[in-house]
């Protein structure tokens, strides 16, 4: 079995340095996720709630359980059109730049 190496840079300079996130992209994107998963566990929980107890509807916390998806989703697209267009920018500036 061959012996493990170690590299001779750093890691930081081994890494590709075009493929930067900055602190307002990453926020963004765990934004998104955030939303669209607790979107997605409200909408699975609904789906038990019909299938197991159907007249429990308008009982708390039903209500704002069937409100989280249908704001929680239009926001979450409209996040992640921001953050493409953020990228997509950004790309933009790096390609005007490079030339």
């Amino acid at each position: 079995m061959a012996k493990p190496t170690r590299s001779t840079g750093t890691p930081r300079d081994a890494a590709d340095s075009s493929v930067t996130f900055n602190r307002t992209e990453r926020v963004l994107g765990f934004m998104v996720g955030g939303i669209f998963i607790a979107a997605f566990l409200c909408i699975a929980a609904m789906i038990v709630m019909w299938l197991t107890v159907p007249s429990a509807q308008g009982s708390m916390p039903w209500p704002v359980i069937m409100a989280v998806p249908l704001i929680g989703l239009p926001i979450g697209m409209v996040l992640v059109f921001v953050l493409l267009g953020l990228t997509w920018s950004k790309r933009a500036r790096e390609n005007r730049s490079a030339r």
